[in-house]
């Protein structure tokens, strides 16, 4: 089994458009499979917490979190490929070393729970009638807020990249400031002139292009520069695949996101500690919209479009929606 990857992973780069089938180790198969629980990953936070303890109808818990989490595999599945892979038979393992894909470095929520002193046993209308009891008492409201910066992303490079492995754009400046001027090896790229935005979430001139796959000759010709290539296939070697393949994966992140939930409690009391409960949920309260990553990650001049709001498996924090229900509590 091979330390750095699939076994049948082509040790070598070549120029664009090559069949590099035929040059990998077992060219008769198309891949092979393994499972090699492997990979390197370190998370670190500081952790801190704010509680009122339920007392006067009142409790709330505030919590903030300042993490960084890291790791050279995708998952724990077993499938042993690298984030970002970029081609593992020419660049380590450990070398993927990067943010992970759930990478979140600050996160603060916020729970608060009140009883309405109405009703009851409560401040206001102990002594009131059942009916006027049912009709104010027993209420209690929960709201809660969340907010959390983006997750990382890769920028791809605006390039023909080499046949053989995956390639990455090279941060060489703030991507967050606007303006500027185009790195040399992307002339054509119009600057940014304000980030952060649906447009333009980062700036693409922020960022630099590998080396191109042309420049690697085709199989059995000689490079000269003077027919225009400089390397002859196969390129091979750590520091020259880095050169045509660029930087690690995830070095940017995208918006982040809050939101605020609202529940509405009712509780109707039957017998002894039995009681039924209405409650009316308000998700997203405020309707306020949430980007996603972007949909152009590349260093061109539309790179860092957003075109869609962020998504939570099936749930999207983009949309408000209310929920009622009842419970009965025995």
């Amino acid at each position: 089994m091979s330390l750095y990857g699939a076994p049948n992973t082509v040790p070598g780069l070549y120029a664009p458009g090559t069949n590099t089938q035929i040059y990998q180790p077992y060219p008769d198969l198309g891949g092979i499979g393994q499972i090699h629980y492997a990979g390197v990953s370190t998370y670190n936070s500081l952790q801190a917490k704010i509680e009122k303890r339920f007392s006067s109808g009142l409790s709330f818990l505030a919590t903030y979190t300042w993490a960084h989490s890291l790791d050279d595999a995708s998952d724990a599945a077993g499938n042993f490929t690298a984030i970002g892979d970029r081609n593992l038979a020419l660049i380590p393992f450990i070398d993927e070393f990067t943010n992970s894909v759930f990478d979140v470095r600050n996160r603060v929520t916020f729970n608060g729970n009140y009883e309405l002193p109405f009703g009851r046993g409560k401040a206001f209308l102990n002594h009131s009638s059942r009916w006027l009891d049912e009709t104010v008492g027993g209420w209690s409201t929960s709201l809660t807020y969340a907010a959390q910066t983006g997750t990382p992303f890769t920028v791809n490079p605006n390039i023909s990249t080499a046949a053989g492995g995956s390639a990455r754009a090279i941060m060489v400046r703030d991507p967050f400031g606007a303006g500027g001027a185009p790195d040399p090896t992307n002339p054509s790229t119009a600057c940014a002139s304000k980030t952060r935005t649906k447009d333009h979430w980062y700036n693409p001139c922020a960022f630099a292009n590998p080396l191109p796959g042309n420049l690697i000759a085709p199989v059995g010709v000689t490079p000269t520069g003077s027919n225009g290539y400089l390397y002859a296939a196969p390129v091979t070697g750590t520091q020259n695949a880095i050169a045509f393949l660029g930087g690690r994966s995830n070095v940017l992140a995208g918006p982040g996101y809050y939101g605020v939930n609202m529940s509405l409690f009712k509780n109707f009391a039957t017998f002894r500690e039995q009681y039924l409960q209405f409650r009316a949920d308000a998700f997203n309260l405020l309707n306020h919209p949430t980007l996603s990553n972007p949909s152009d990650t590349s260093d061109n001049t539309n790179g860092g479009q957003i075109t869609s709001p962020k998504t939570f498996q099936n749930n999207t924090p983009d949309a408000r929606f209310l929920q009622l229900s009842l419970k009965y509590v025995f």
